[in-house]
């Protein structure tokens, strides 16, 4: 059995309108291994790094270069987005949860900045930092964390995480599902999202952790 989920119906349906009209193109990388009060991501660069390969023409912004300016403007230019990061969910505010980017104490990328954008070319947002589907109790029924914005600006098909990832094993989820979607043109095959995130955890190859807890957070929201 392969899940999908969505925060709300009314998300769900704003999803699948989406994603039937969607058609950009082109992949942005954003990777920070090593941001103020954090614990570094070693496996950031490297999970950066292979994408920017796979994929022809991925724009890649990595540590000093993965400002809150630079992501925005890189953001409208793209179909696929993919974060290699830290995420902080704030759990009395939950639309002030955020990515952690190189000057993220100074300009935080919010959950209501994101939720203010309007992105009409954009197919798939791949979050790989924790916590990006953490919402505060009192807003459950309103589904508020980071995943539900990009939803918001534009992307129908988004994944996130439940709780925290360990780094490296985030990493080998990561190739397993963008090796699964990778169409060998710099397209993805983003229909096949929800599939392609459950197929790592099954594949000998990936050599994850028997412990599922430490893998099984990540997961797809859209149609």
């Amino acid at each position: 059995m392969v899940s999908s989920y969505t925060p709300t119906l009314r998300a769900l349906h704003h999803a699948r309108r989406r994603a039937a009209r969607a058609a950009g193109g082109g992949t942005l990388v954003v990777s920070v291994a090593e941001a103020a009060g954090q614990a570094a991501l070693p496996g950031a660069r490297s999970e950066a790094e292979h994408l920017a390969r796979l994929l022809p023409g991925a724009e890649l912004l990595a540590d000093a270069a993965a400002t809150h300016s630079a992501v925005l403007s890189a953001l409208h230019r793209h179909a696929y987005a993919h974060f290699a990061c830290h995420a902080l969910g704030d759990l009395e505010r939950a639309s002030g949860s955020r990515l952690v980017l190189h000057d993220h104490t100074e300009r935080p990328l919010t959950v209501r900045e994101l939720a203010r954008l309007r992105l009409p070319s954009v197919r798939l947002a791949y979050l790989s930092s924790c916590d990006t589907l953490l919402t505060s109790p009192e807003l459950a029924d309103e589904a508020v964390h980071i995943v539900s914005a990009f939803q918001m600006a534009g992307f129908p098909h988004a994944v996130g995480s439940l709780w925290h990832v360990d780094d490296m094993i985030g990493r080998e989820v990561v190739l397993g599902v963008y090796d699964a979607l990778d169409r060998g043109d710099g397209t993805l095959d983003v229909a096949r999202t929800a599939e392609a995130t459950a197929r790592p955890r099954t594949d000998p190859a990936r050599h994850l952790s028997q412990t599922p807890s430490r893998w099984a957070c990540q997961v797809p929201a859209g149609p």
